[in-house]
């Protein structure tokens, strides 16, 4: 198959070309510089100079014309980000590049998509399972930070699946190396971590690599037209930092009733395991914590 993919130099992009490499795949990479891409290419990986945020119609159309599918895992989440906000570049690669490569893909004629996005917009669960079906975001918050996935999500939703086979992959949040989980590894380390609240909201995190996999059970999978949550087991927070600590030989980081208990998502991703046959295999703990 031939592969267009954005993204293909972040984190997951570099977890999930190898994994294609392996099914004799060939991979269309959109990078914004050739150089600084080096690290990626490789037998079976085109590397093309450009930016999704700022090519022309026509030059995206005659790039993605030939493929197969179309992959977007391109985010602007790096350490000290502003994350999920509503007014920054990895809202405008949700919104903008989202509705650019949408428009390219269907020019082009590309059967299929595949969009990363994220369990993290979900509404507060307290301890029910999420689930698909569940609201992932409140109607009449329209600044909230959920609101660029929201509207990323509705331009994939828009497409006819008998026309271009979508898939919407909600990840839960990453873990392993490259990850925010190294900084909460560090901020372990020099003691300033504080758990906010009592620590019993829960989180639903995935390893990068367990993700990718994801990536790629969808790339070559005919089920279409669906959303999945891709979450490894979900966990109480402040179990998780506890268990972090323990790892490191730490003494657990000290709860702050001062801070606000963040959100609660308990994400089940039972219908990623039935139709993709998928299942996370590096679960979320470091191999090498200390």
């Amino acid at each position: 198959m031939r592969v267009f993919i954005v993204g293909a130099t972040g984190v997951l992009g570099r977890a999930v070309l190898p994994r294609l490499a392996a099914h004799g795949d060939t991979v269309v990479a959109l990078v914004r510089s050739i150089d600084r891409a080096a690290p990626i290419a490789g037998p079976g990986v085109e590397l093309i100079e450009g930016d999704l945020l700022s090519e022309t119609a026509e030059r995206l159309q005659t790039i993605l014309t030939g493929c197969d599918v179309a992959a977007h895992l391109a985010t602007a989440l790096r350490p000290g980000s502003p994350g999920l906000g509503a007014t920054n570049t990895n809202a405008a690669l949700r919104i903008d590049g989202s509705r650019r490569l949408l428009g390219a893909v269907l020019s082009a004629g590309v059967p299929r998509y595949v969009q990363q996005s994220i369990a993290l917009g979900y509404v507060d669960g307290g301890d029910k399972w999420l689930d698909e079906s569940t609201a992932f975001h409140r109607p009449d918050d329209p600044g909230s930070a959920a609101q660029p996935v929201v509207k990323m999500e509705g331009m994939v939703r828009e497409l006819d699946s008998s026309n271009v086979a979508w898939l919407i992959l909600r990840g839960g949040s990453f873990v392993g190396p490259g990850t925010r989980q190294d900084e909460v590894l560090a901020s372990l380390r020099d003691a300033s971590l504080r758990v906010p609240g009592d620590g019993n909201n829960w989180v639903s995190f995935v390893h990068v690599e367990d993700y990718a996999d994801a990536v790629v059970a969808a790339i070559h999978s005919s089920v279409t037209g669906v959303i999945l949550n891709v979450t490894d087991e979900p966990i109480r927070n402040g179990e998780y930092l506890d268990r972090l600590a323990a790892l490191l030989g730490l003494p657990s980081p000290p709860r702050d009733a001062a801070l606000p208990r963040p959100r609660s998502y308990r994400c089940t991703s039972a219908l990623a395991r039935e139709s993709l046959g998928w299942a996370p295999v590096k679960g979320i703990w470091p191999q090498a914590a200390a």
